[in-house]
């Protein structure tokens, strides 16, 4: 996804209030408004790939998995993304339109979005204190970056291979590979 800005500095709660009525997603930026453009269909089939594997696990454990349209709050009153996917316990019921404990993030990253995915909203991410594991799915190539937390400390691993097996032993979840890019083409070649 490709994120542009709009110009206008906004309050939060204009923020919300314009988002509930947007036909168009924005995330928010420290006041300012980024347009988020569509998804492309290998985005959208990876992120129904995962969802497929891991949405009855953990509503079995007490959370909820959203993907595209429900925004997480990152900084309080300052930064609001879309992430591709959010995992959060029920608990977290607040708002019906935002996420304020993600415990699992992912994002579908493009190479206009590797950047942005991989450093500015990998240190957003990774700073709330919530967050367990966030993960970073090329749409370009297979490849899979892991960021989990283990105390204070955030681990990384990558991962290449159709049968990698991706873990999240926090939630007992597996996902391979092959799973995440299940009937995903790269350059004619058929996963």
């Amino acid at each position: 996804m490709v994120a542009t800005a709009i110009e206008k500095t906004y309050t939060v709660n204009e923020y919300l209030e314009l988002e509930k009525n947007s036909e168009e997603r924005h995330e928010f930026y420290y006041g300012k408004l980024l347009t988020i453009s569509g998804e492309s269909r290998i985005a959208n089939q990876i992120s129904k790939n995962i969802l497929k594997k891991w949405d009855d696990s953990l509503e079995s454990q007490g959370f909820y998995l959203y993907i595209h349209d429900v925004k997480a709050e990152i900084i309080r009153d300052d930064v609001f993304r879309y992430p591709d996917i959010v995992v959060t316990p029920e608990s977290d019921n607040d708002d019906n339109y935002i996420v304020k404990k993600p415990v699992i993030m992912v994002e579908v990253a493009s190479n206009d979005s590797w950047k942005r995915d991989t450093h500015t909203k990998r240190k957003e991410y990774t700073a709330l204190p919530t967050l367990q594991h966030y993960l970073i799915v090329s749409q370009e190539e297979m490849y899979v970056e892991l960021y989990s937390r283990k105390g204070n400390d955030w681990i990384n691993f990558a991962f290449e291979l159709s049968h990698d097996i991706v873990t999240l032993p926090n939630f007992d979840l597996k996902i391979t590979l092959s799973d995440i890019y299940h009937r995903v083409k790269f350059d004619d070649i058929k996963i």
